[in-house]
């Protein structure tokens, strides 16, 4: 099967028409999602109900392999089978969104825009996930979660914002920002025997929303954590006694080094913090982030407070820092899907 070519819209993009892949490896978008233009979901395709990992799904990687791997090459055609455009757009993320946005409040609402995406979903990372349970949807965010920091924002992104119809002042009445208080929920770190030989839940040091445990706290928490004793006297230090690991260095050495250097990294070389230490801080951020400090770098620690890194004299001075102290409220149910659509 073919895929068509359109000519999509910014009211499409709003109402939820995917722009499809080029290769013929999929339905046109048009097809796809006219079977479910009534919300009718149990016939027809629709991305966001679809179950199983959807990152490289089949469909999105096929002609790039055989391109890659295969050495396949296509013929130019000799005849124009397709429309005219003003704009082409590769890639239907909310960049590319944007794109076509500021495009047409330039250019006119009769401007023509084609946006290609190798997808068959539009948002790029922010996807939104559907699930039917008991006879009743569920959704919520597949990738991209909340619209950050939204007053460190530029007047430009503000104002995109403003014209698509997200008004992040109505946040602070509608997220309830005591729901874990009030319930008394804190945050927790799990333990898995499969690493510390026992399986045990206990208070977290490094709480990414909750507020960070007292220094009269800290003992008694490390004391309940399944480490050596090595271990736990390394962590205790680490966060109670911080020292300039890096002494003897410029400012600006320190600094290069920690940009270049993961957080880990700098644990086991500068520190020389144990392995079962090391293992323990390598996840903290993961639920966040979705990748370990290994990944990131000492840099990044210090931006998110993180053991250590108080006493080199480094400071971050980057929009992030002076943004955190903005709440972490600004999400719809489904993410910035909703941004998207």
């Amino acid at each position: 099967m073919k895929s068509k070519r359109l000519n999509i819209s910014r009211r499409d993009f709003m109402n939820g028409i995917s722009v499809s892949a080029l290769t013929g490896l999929l339905p046109s978008p048009l097809t796809a999602f006219a079977q479910t233009s009534t919300h009718n979901r149990s016939e027809g395709f629709y991305p966001p109900a679809e179950m199983g990992m959807r990152g490289s799904h089949e469909g999105s990687y096929e002609v790039a392999h055989d391109l890659a791997f295969g050495q396949r090459t296509w013929t130019d055609p000799d005849r124009l089978t397709d429309d005219l455009y003003d704009l082409v757009i590769v890639g239907g993320g909310i960049s590319g969104l944007a794109a076509a946005h500021f495009y047409r409040s330039r250019y006119g609402s009769d401007t023509r825009i084609l946006i290609l995406d190798n997808h068959d979903d539009f948002g790029g990372h922010a996807k939104r996930n559907e699930f039917t349970v008991d006879g009743k949807t569920i959704y919520g965010y597949g990738g991209s979660q909340s619209i950050d920091t939204p007053r460190e924002y530029s007047d430009v992104a503000k104002a995109l914002l403003r014209d698509i119809g997200v008004e992040t002042d109505r946040f602070y009445k509608y997220y309830d920002q005591s729901y874990f208080s009030d319930r008394n929920l804190v945050e927790k770190t799990y333990f898995d025997k499969e690493f510390y030989d026992v399986a045990r839940l206990a208070p977290s040091l490094f709480p990414i929303f909750g507020e960070a445990p007292s220094q009269s706290e800290v003992e008694d928490i490390i004391g309940t954590y399944p480490l050596s004793e090595a271990g736990r006297k390394a962590l205790t230090d680490l966060v109670l006694k911080p020292q300039d690991y890096l002494a003897g260095r410029s400012l600006d050495e320190k600094r290069n080094l920690m940009r270049r250097t993961s957080y880990i990294r700098f644990l086991q070389t500068h520190v020389g913090v144990p392995g079962d230490v090391a293992l323990l801080l390598q996840r903290v951020y993961a639920g966040l982030w979705g990748f370990g400090w290994d990944a990131l770098s000492a840099m990044e620690g210090l931006r998110l407070g993180m053991p250590g890194l108080s006493e080199l004299g480094v400071t971050v001075n980057d929009s992030s820092a002076v943004g955190a102290e903005e709440p972490y409220i600004f999400h719809f149910p489904d993410g910035n899907a909703s941004v998207a659509r």
